[in-house]
């Protein structure tokens, strides 16, 4: 786990203070990252290379200030100031470029600006250092222009720290220091392309542990798999899974047949007054059955579901009072039934409940007007992270034998006071089924006894993994191919 930082600030100004580093060195560091970034690139290819590095006022400009002289006499330079600098480290780059003969374009010259256009159209590398972290706000129309120029060009498009005001389209994002909350909105993902993290000349672990957080971007190794170790087991030592069927039962059979890929030693489909799976073609391992079977050691119900019926909420019911280690996966349409926080508040009152819930934004949203409050809309969360992590709290606060999967193109994981985001979901998985999927790995996981945390992240994290190995982009990704990519 890489922890996220909502405050990337903060710790610079305490390693400023602790370790001695000034803020110059730090830039200085910075830009050496991003040197030597393309300087790699560049070698690569033969022939001579341009980069086209545009900068602000701020210390973002100032690492491109700094860019410029690392590459000078390596590559052919087109630099360009949007603004005359006013942060003291950035006057200290611009005055030493313009010392050793770097030729500083101005956004303010129209010629210029047409030299500046012209180079965006040829060049190799094209350096966004015109807005950090710090920015906030709509870009003014002039610099949403300069961005536009360079989002046209056709060379390798390069973020420093982040896109600016997150219109700048990277291929990669070269962010300092640590992983910053900031980057992982839904809007941030569009955008950043690959995130690659440098340091500022000290250690990771020196920087990070400055400040302590309770937020964490899970990485593949984080995974704890159901791997079969023990040579004694039989088909009841990873547990019973059972699905609840609604009125689109194929959602039901689609969890279920993931369940049992990924790990259920037994799974069944229980049947309510709303299924019909008489159009189905079932797989002979999933067992069928009119009600929940006696050794279940997890529920998932929601995927199918169009309304949350008395029947499925009193078997629900029934089932948590008689199951001395009850686990849930609640999914889809229940959760934006009005009767769901009433429900997961009596769920949440047995001490071994294990329950996790898996909305999209839009799901979420639902849930949390349902529960009393309605400032969570959709597109707030989408674009601020900050809020989707005030949202998972709130319902764990509430909830607290609950974690919630709040998936999204960045997937936030809140389990107690903790925050998890799974950053490797692509494209591919916008495809009807895909949650479905989801849930059943995640009952799949309580079943077979995971804590609903170490359920919620490795069952997260596998599927945006199984869905990257059939292709980042592909459009014919089916929830067949993807639970055939659930076992390694």
């Amino acid at each position: 786990m890489i922890p996220v930082y909502q405050n990337s600030s903060e710790l610079e100004k305490l390693a400023k203070n602790k370790f001695a580093i000034p803020q110059f060195l730090m830039m200085e560091n910075a830009a050496r990252s991003m040197a030597d970034f393309i300087l790699q690139k560049a070698a690569a290819n033969a022939g001579p290379q341009n980069v086209v590095i545009a900068c602000g006022k701020g210390n973002n400009g100032g690492d491109g200030y700094a860019l410029a002289r690392l590459l000078q006499d390596k590559l052919e330079i087109t630099l360009l100031s949007f603004e005359t600098p006013t942060a003291e480290e950035a006057r200290a780059q611009y005055e030493m470029c313009q010392r050793l003969g770097i030729k500083i374009l101005s956004a303010e010259n129209p010629e210029d600006l047409k030299t500046f256009e012209k180079a965006c159209k040829s060049a190799d590398y094209i350096v966004d250092c015109l807005y950090g972290t710090g920015f906030h706000g709509e870009l003014k129309s002039s610099a949403a222009d300069i961005i536009k120029l360079m989002n046209k060009g056709k060379g390798i498009k390069i973020a420093c720290d982040i896109s600016s005001g997150l219109a700048f389209t990277a291929d990669y994002t070269i962010t300092m220091g640590c992983q910053k909350l900031s980057l992982f909105s839904d809007k941030a993902k569009a955008v950043s392309g690959e995130i690659i993290l440098a340091d500022l000349g000290i250690s990771r672990r020196n920087f990070e542990n400055q400040a302590s957080t309770n937020i964490w971007l899970i990485e593949a190794d984080d995974r704890k798999l159901p791997l079969r170790k023990n040579r004694a087991a039989h088909k009841g030592t990873y547990g019973h899974t059972a699905v609840l069927c609604g009125d689109k039962a194929g959602a039901a059979i689609l969890s279920a047949t993931a369940a049992i890929n990924f790990g259920s030693g037994l799974t069944s489909l229980v049947k309510t007054s709303a299924s019909d799976l008489n159009q189905f073609k079932i797989s002979p391992a999933l067992m069928i059955s009119d009600s929940i079977p006696k050794k279940t050691t997890c529920l998932a119900l929601g995927s199918g579901f169009s309304d949350f019926s008395d029947q499925a909420a009193d078997l629900l019911t029934h089932w948590f009072e008689n199951s001395p280690y009850p686990a849930l996966v609640l999914d889809a349409g229940l959760l934006t039934s009005p009767k769901t926080p009433e429900l997961l508040s009596k769920l949440n009152s047995f001490d071994q409940a294990r329950i996790i819930l898996t909305p999209h934004l839009a799901e979420l949203s639902k849930l949390l007007e349902n529960c009393g409050t309605s400032e969570y809309k959709v597109s707030a969360l989408a674009e601020n992270p900050e809020l989707k992590i005030e949202a998972g709290l709130y319902l764990t606060k509430r909830f607290p034998h609950t974690t919630v999967i709040m998936k999204s193109a960045n997937t936030f994981i809140a389990s107690g006071d903790q925050t998890f985001i799974i950053a490797d979901g692509v494209p591919s998985l916008a495809k009807g089924g895909s949650g479905d999927i989801l849930a059943g790995m995640a009952a799949a996981l309580l079943a077979q006894g995971y804590s609903a945390k170490d359920a919620a992240i490795t069952a997260a994290e596998h599927h945006a993994q199984s869905a990257r190995s059939l292709g980042e982009e592909a459009y014919n990704l089916s929830p067949e191919a993807l639970i055939s990519k659930i076992n390694l």
